[in-house]
């Protein structure tokens, strides 16, 4: 073979029907299933590698095959959990076209979001992993956090800005607001949490779509008065 042609590298070898990366791929996804049902019952500082890779039924090797530590799981699990919710909101909520509608129809689209966050909430391992066991933990997870707070005030704030153009939100007041919207809907969601669910989940859902509707109210009084 002349030395300018270099030989075709062989194929990854394939094991009950699946390629290398895919037996790699699915191993992580159980590492991360692990990872929700250890931090979201026993918590992340109450967990270990060992107990993670039994809850797997895969060894230590292959746990390090894919996270370098329990940190690392725990930004893959929270990312997991962040990125299914999102879609599901985006898919369902998000693109429908009534937040261009009345203020009966926006309200109704409001409403089903925050049934999608507070169903959501409702799986207590979900709750715990998103609302506390995130918090604290590093440098890196507060980073990640702080980036998934920006990413759900774009997500909160954005079917509002972009169907409502007289409001005239400037950047930092549309940042703002999405913020103040998240952060009421986590705060209520960890009351909702800490007491056991005993409230009913009507009356959280109502609580944080009067903040939505009334903050829109507000907005829509403000831009009047300035026209």
């Amino acid at each position: 073979m002349p030395a300018s042609v270099k030989p075709t590298p062989a194929p990854a070898r394939s094991y009950g029907g699946l390629a290398m990366e895919d037996r790699v791929a699915a191993r992580r996804a159980r590492f991360i299933e692990a990872g929700v049902e250890l931090f979201g019952t026993q918590g992340f500082r109450g967990a270990t590698v060992r107990g993670i890779c039994a809850a797997a039924g895969l060894t230590d090797r292959y746990f390090y095959e894919s996270f370098p530590t329990l940190e690392a799981l725990l930004a893959a699990v929270y990312r997991s959990l962040k990125d299914a919710f999102a879609t599901r909101l985006t898919e369902e909520s998000l693109r429908s076209e009534d937040w261009a509608g009345d203020g009966a129809a926006i309200e109704r689209q409001t409403t089903a979001a925050y049934e999608m966050w507070f169903d959501a909430v409702r799986d207590p391992r979900f709750a715990r992993i998103v609302l506390v066991e995130v918090l604290g933990v590093s440098e890196a997870i507060d980073a990640l956090y702080e980036e998934t707070a920006r990413d759900m005030a774009e997500l909160t704030i954005a079917p509002l800005a972009t169907t409502q153009p007289a409001l005239k939100l400037s950047k930092a007041r549309r940042e703002l607001l999405g913020r103040a919207l998240v952060g009421a809907a986590l705060q209520v969601a960890k009351m909702w949490m800490t007491s056991g669910y005993k409230l009913p989940r009507r009356d959280v859902v109502r609580t944080c779509v009067l903040v939505a509707t009334g903050t829109l109210a507000a907005l829509r009084a403000e831009a009047a008065a300035q026209a």
